[in-house]
């Protein structure tokens, strides 16, 4: 009998202490700016050499694509610089040994007489003052604005890369993010998700019943919507995206439904990003 309740206990501890989920929290679509850690670098805080070097490697070519023939927005339109810095990330990028700095950029090609937005990552030797392009990305002008590190949300010993994009529209207004990761074989879509949006609501006709008063308008206000895009690791199982639901009403985020935590399919990244340099794998890295 005493044996039987020794391993009852070593197995309800067991069960504890490896059977519980690992969750992780990849975009809060309720916050305009996402969270930046800490240890994470800042536009800010770079030198201005470390500026001019990711201004180089941007611009040492000059790029040409098929942008197609969407009408520029006013957004696009109204950015009049040849190069800006939106943004830093710092992670196991390329190889597990050394971190690395990714940096989101947008810039103005004069073949193409329209915007585009870049990805570059350099790595940083010499106290600083050698920077060597590692990997470099572009691709049609989208709205991105920030991009955070994520810390091997897939278990293949490399940092991820998470791009926050509002891309400009008249109608609505919403935020995405999507996920991606480069390998020796170049750039991995990993997946995109919707993490914010804002519907205007038709406002109705003021009607009043006194026609000697003046009718007053009931202004209706937008249907305005969220999620919180969470990856969760379980013991001997893949990892999986899920998601909470959120709703703002009266300037108040509140869960929209009793079922905090479902199960998120990441939707596909249709971003079509042009190589410029592969990525620079050590030699032997597995590829995928």
């Amino acid at each position: 009998m005493k044996i039987s309740l020794l391993i009852a206990l070593l197995l309800t501890i067991m069960n504890i202490n490896f059977g519980q989920d690992t969750k992780t929290l990849i975009a809060n679509g309720t916050m305009i700016v996402p969270k930046k850690y800490d240890l994470q670098p800042t536009i800010e805080k770079l030198s201005a050499k470390e500026i001019e070097a990711v201004k180089k490697v941007a611009l040492e070519k000059e790029v040409e694509f098929d942008a197609g023939y969407k009408q520029m927005s006013s957004e696009e339109s109204n950015f009049k610089k040849d190069f800006q810095l939106l943004d830093v990330a710092e992670g196991f990028f390329i190889y597990r040994e050394i971190e690395f700095r990714a940096y989101l950029y947008t810039a103005y090609s004069q073949k193409m007489k329209r915007n585009y937005q870049g990805i570059i990552v350099l790595s940083i030797t010499n106290n600083g003052s050698k920077f060597t392009p590692k990997a470099h990305y572009i691709y049609e002008y989208r709205g991105d604005k920030y991009i955070r590190q994520l810390a091997d949300i897939n278990g293949n010993i490399l940092s991820e890369l998470a791009i926050f994009s509002e891309p400009p529209t008249k109608k609505d207004y919403r935020r995405y993010v999507r996920i991606i990761e480069f390998s020796p074989d170049g750039l991995v879509k990993i997946g995109s998700k919707e993490i914010y949006s804002s519907i205007p609501q038709k406002q109705r006709t003021p009607y009043s019943l006194d026609k000697t008063k003046p009718a007053k308008r009931v202004y209706t206000p937008p249907i305005v919507k969220a999620i919180k895009l969470f990856t969760v690791k379980r013991l001997g199982k893949s990892t999986g995206f899920y998601e909470e639901r959120w709703s703002k009403q009266n300037e108040f985020w509140g869960i929209m439904d009793k079922l905090q935590l479902r199960l998120s399919e990441l939707d596909e990244d249709k971003t079509n990003y042009l190589e410029i340099i592969k990525p620079d794998f050590p030699k032997g890295f597995g590829g995928k």
